[in-house]
């Protein structure tokens, strides 16, 4: 086959070409030849021909652009058809020859031109090219700059664009607001907040401090930084609002949970006062501010204005939005149905699997499944089944996780990332840590959320040393740690109280720049007060530049571990004079502190501003109430509480049972457990033990004893430690001493000491010295490191009138450097607490 370009130049000449075109065709001629050796090589095959189509094409544009040259215009070259040319070419290797022949032809510096080269190369992620482009054409004309600063942005090179930016102050060319819009947009994706206010001061110093678009961007910043007082400043600060204005107001509140995204709300109203309309964007975020509020109401108008509008028919987005706000807030049969009678897209159903999930769900998600499958007949994606293996995880479900893991592999579908991660997740929970190790090395591509799940496996299964160690390999292989990483690191070290490796991770934090992000610091904080260290954890704390509601809290409760009531106190006063309001976390813990300190007015002082915050409906807080009010003597104001709750969960009835049996209402305890069971409130093991430890103290042992053979008969409760250790109570104090040491030899317990150590208690108290003697050996044979056991054994030793050996156990206990701890008073603390009032 003879192609049109496999003639040689004497045929063309015959074309009766001007000298310019003779020229061009000098440099076209053999490019068209290679191209046609090119196309012999790919005949054959499909993509061949399609790649055969789009050079033909050019080709074509090629040689009417030399027919072009041949016309009576007086113009050297037909810049438009270059820059259609340009606009269509989508493979490197032609646009790399194209731009020759624009170097050849010396057009490199044509300002038009340039631009679309510079774009075509950044479309195509060529950012070496893209910048040697750039510097070819730069000049003072702004235009370029923002046009260069736009195409480095949508390529994703926010860094590129600071360059620029900073290359437009150095040259001192005029900004406008395109400028300074692209350039915070990029400091948002960088999370650069300095680099953004510096940019924030030029837009103020140029009056475009209520541009709408600027405005706009500077919201996203804030918002984005955790800065959401800026974030409404600037707002307030944009002139001529309009959708896209508002609407990223709205979006800032959506991203974040606190109790001040209910200015979203606010914000939608005024828009609609202003005659302006909402879009679908809008509507996204809204409905994405009241899952996070289980705002209920809000989300259904929402729902009922997009029907009445017409917003968003048959939208993906807006559809998924719906049903993971109606799944946020609890209400599942409201999602179901808003499925069944809509298109029901795998992405919607998605929200639905993931929100029984995120709530517990497990089996209702399973079930769920299983009617997208079969009844709506909706084919699964890779979340779909993600989400199911997520479901097989917090059952435990090892059989369920390898049918879906078998299906996967019939039917070829094949395993990325996503299925990868929630493999590994769902065999490290069912303790199959060797398969989840086998499927994370077949990995061929490691990305940092399979390293952090990898990890997190680990560390929940008591492998600190290999999680550690997987670090170190991710930091080899060039993938960069996020703060999951470092918090699932911090959170494991803090439960396990582990203080050598919480301090390498501390560092490990600093060296890596971690520490400046808040949350991360936050976890530092915890993981030093977990560990006792409370003079280590006040230094994080002082050192925090912005200090957040988390960081408040976290120093309260490492104070409240630590024993500093206190100064928990004083911590909860300084919080709301640097403006922070308390939300229910910060209010337990504060009320916790004044109950330990017995300060009954600090305990009503939160009450009320419990009432002013509108707050009494939560019943967390409301329990934390009724036991503070227990301790502090006032058990009428803790039945008051009780009975003014309109829905009672178990805790509720916990505290409630806990309160009676600390002023020594036992009888009432076993009636509180007995219309527990009438209104069908299934108790828990901390039920059991407030239940069992009134009895003993009563001296009820056929109570006792019959509550604790229903824990596992009729309750389905595992009976631990401290349930033991109240039955041994409860015969111990009625005397039933043999009868209690054949019941810990029948139990079966790793840790005997603590239970032995109560029944050689009443052993001293009945005066049994001969089963006393026996069980001082045993505990001995135990090597106790507690100083309260020696002393107890070298009392029953007295008893017995063996003076030799209490003197003897009491110098051994002297000698391993064991000593009882000295009482202390909480009268000093209590007048301190009193003057903070």
């Amino acid at each position: 086959m003879v192609y049109p370009w496999s003639c040689s130049i004497s045929h063309i000449m015959l074309l009766n070409l001007s000298p310019l075109s003779h020229y061009l065709v000098s440099f076209l001629c053999p490019t068209m030849g290679m191209l046609a050796m090119f196309f012999r090589g790919l005949a054959g095959t499909v993509v061949a021909k399609s790649r055969k189509i789009a050079v033909l094409k050019l080709c074509k544009r090629l040689l009417g652009f030399v027919a072009a040259t041949n016309s009576g215009s007086n113009r050297l070259c037909d810049f438009d058809k270059f820059a259609l040319l340009f606009e269509s070419c989508a493979d490197p290797r032609s646009l790399t020859r194209l731009h020759a022949r624009v170097l050849t032809l010396g057009l490199g510096g044509d300002v038009i031109l340039g631009s679309k080269i510079l774009n075509c190369y950044a479309n195509l992620g060529f950012l070496p090219k893209t910048r040697h482009v750039f510097q070819g054409i730069s000049n003072n004309d702004l235009a370029l700059w923002n046009s260069a600063m736009v195409d480095y942005f949508r390529i994703g090179c926010p860094e590129e664009v600071i360059i620029l930016y900073r290359g437009l102050k150095l040259g001192n060319i005029s900004l406008d607001g395109k400028t300074i819009t692209f350039g915070l947009k990029s400091c948002t994706d960088l999370q650069n907040l300095l680099l953004g206010k510096g940019m924030h001061a030029d837009s103020l110093k140029l009056g475009l401090g209520g541009d709408k678009f600027v405005g706009s961007s500077l919201v996203g910043l804030y918002s984005k930084l955790g800065r959401m007082d800026d974030s409404e400043k600037a707002f307030e600060e944009i002139q001529d609002k309009d959708t896209v204005a508002y609407t990223s107001m709205i979006t800032a509140y959506s991203e974040d949970a606190d109790l001040i995204s209910w200015n979203a709300f606010k914000i939608a109203t005024d828009m609609l006062r202003n005659n302006l309309e909402v879009n679908r964007v809008t509507l996204v975020s809204l409905l994405q501010v009241a899952g996070n509020l289980a705002a209920l109401r809000e989300g259904k108008s929402l729902h009922c204005y997009s029907i009445r509008r017409g917003i968003g028919i048959s939208d993906e987005v807006l559809e998924t939005s719906i049903v993971d706000m109606y799944t946020r807030c609890g209400a599942y049969q409201s999602a179901s149905a808003f499925l069944k009678n809509s298109k029901g897209t795998v992405a919607s159903w998605n929200a639905m699997l993931a929100g029984l999930v995120r709530t517990g769900q497990s089996q209702n998600a399973i079930h769920c499944f299983s009617v997208m499958l079969h009844e709506h007949k909706v084919i699964s994606d890779s979340v779909t089944y993600a989400n199911v293996l997520s479901a097989c995880a917090e059952l435990c479900n090892i059989g369920g996780a390898a049918s879906v893991h078998a299906y996967l592999i019939r039917r070829s579908i094949p395993l990325d990332l996503v299925l990868v991660t929630a493999l590994i997740e769902v065999y490290f929970k069912c303790n199959r840590i060797t398969r989840s190790k086998h499927l994370f090395d077949r990995l061929m591509l490691k990305d940092v959320v399979c390293y952090n799940m990898m990890i997190y496996g680990y560390l929940q299964n008591g492998m600190a040393n290999d999680a550690i160690a997987l670090l170190k390999e991710m930091i080899a292989e060039c993938i960069t740690p996020n703060s999951v990483t470092i918090l699932s690191l911090l959170a494991a070290f803090a439960e396990q109280r582990d203080l050598v490796r919480g301090k390498w991770i501390h560092g490990f934090a600093i060296r890596h720049g971690f520490y400046s992000d808040v949350h991360i610091a936050n976890q530092i904080l915890h993981m030093y007060s977990s560990c006792g260290k409370n003079a280590a954890a006040r230094i994080v704390f002082d050192s925090l530049e912005k200090k957040n509601l988390v960081s408040w809290t976290a120093m309260m409760m490492g104070c409240l571990f630590c024993g500093h009531g206190d100064e928990a106190v004083r911590l909860c006063q300084l919080m709301q004079l640097h403006g922070e309001k308390p939300d229910s976390v910060a209010l337990m813990t504060a009320v916790q502190a004044f109950s330990e300190l017995g300060n009954l007015k600090g305990v009503k002082q939160i009450h009320c501003f419990v009432y002013r915050a509108l707050l009494e409906k939560d019943t967390k807080t409301t329990n934390s109430l009724i036991i503070a009010y227990a301790r502090c003597g006032r058990l009428d104001l803790s039945i008051g509480l009780f009975l003014s709750l309109e829905c009672r969960d178990l805790d509720s009835w916990n505290t409630m049972i806990s309160a009676y049996g600390m002023h020594g209402f036992h009888i009432k305890v076993l009636e509180m457990f007995k219309q527990m069971e009438e209104e069908n409130i299934k108790p828990d093991g901390l039920t059991f033990s407030s239940v069992l430890s009134a009895c003993s103290h009563a001296g009820l042992v056929k109570e006792g004893w019959c509550i604790f053979q229903s824990m596992t008969s009729v309750h389905s409760v595992p009976p631990q430690e401290e349930h033991y250790g109240c039955i041994v109570d409860l015969l111990g104090r009625a005397g039933h001493l043999q009868e209690g040491y054949d019941f810990i030899k029948s139990s079966g317990l790793m840790d005997k000491s603590s239970v032995l150590c109560s029944l050689l208690s009443a052993c001293r108290t009945h005066g049994n010295t001969m089963l006393g003697g026996i069980i001082s050996k045993e505990l001995l044979e135990l090597e106790q490191q507690n100083p309260g056991t020696y002393a107890l054994i070298s009392e029953v030793f007295a008893q017995k009138g063996q003076w030799s050996e209490s003197a003897n156990l009491r110098n051994r206990a002297k000698e391993s450097g064991l000593r009882k701890l000295p009482g202390s008073s909480l009268i000093e603390s209590v007048e301190q607490a009193f003057k903070l009032c």
